[in-house]
C-alpha cells in the first residue's frame, strides 16, 4: 500500500514554519531594540541581549527558509508514488501549488537529476516528466 501524499499536513507544516520564523525574527529584533529601553525588570541587558537576539533571529531565518523553500522532497515522493510520469498540471492539482511554483519544482528536479522529460510524447498536450531510474 503506497503512502498517500498528505496535502493538509504539508501546507500546515509550511504555514507553521512561516509564522514561527516571522515571530522569532520579530522577537529577536525586539530583544535587540530593547537594550536601549528603561525597563528595570528586563533580564536581558548588554551582551546577553545581543546574543539572545541574534540567536532568535538566526532560528527565525532558518524557520522562514524551511517554510519558503521549494518542496522538492514532497514532489519527488509524489512522482515516485505514482510510478509513472507526472505532468505539471498533476503537480499543481496534487500539491495545491500555483503553476509558477510547479514549474520551478520541475526545473529544480531536472537540474538535480531526479526526473527527466519523457521522450515519447505523441499527441499529448502537456509535457510528461518521468523519474530517473
Amino acid at each position: 500500500m503506497p503512502h498517500e501524499f498528505d496535502l493538509y499536513a504539508f501546507h500546515r507544516r509550511r504555514k507553521i514554519f512561516k509564522i514561527a520564523g516571522l515571530g522569532l525574527v520579530l522577537l529577536g529584533f525586539f530583544t535587540l531594540l530593547n537594550i536601549m529601553g528603561e525597563l528595570p525588570a528586563d533580564p536581558l541587558r548588554g551582551r546577553s541581549a545581543v546574543f539572545g537576539g541574534a540567536v532568535l533571529i538566526i532560528f527565525g531565518i532558518l524557520a522562514l527558509y524551511k517554510g519558503y523553500k521549494l518542496p522538492l522532497a514532497e514532489a519527488l515522493e509524489l512522482v515516485h508514488e505514482r510510478g509513472r510520469g507526472i505532468t505539471e498540471s498533476e503537480l499543481v492539482h496534487d500539491m495545491r501549488v500555483d503553476r509558477t511554483t510547479a514549474e520551478r519544482i520541475l526545473r529544480a528536479l531536472i537540474a538535480k537529476g531526479f526526473v527527466r522529460r519523457a521522450s515519447a510524447q505523441a499527441g499529448t498536450t502537456e509535457e510528461v516528466f518521468e523519474p530517473v531510474r
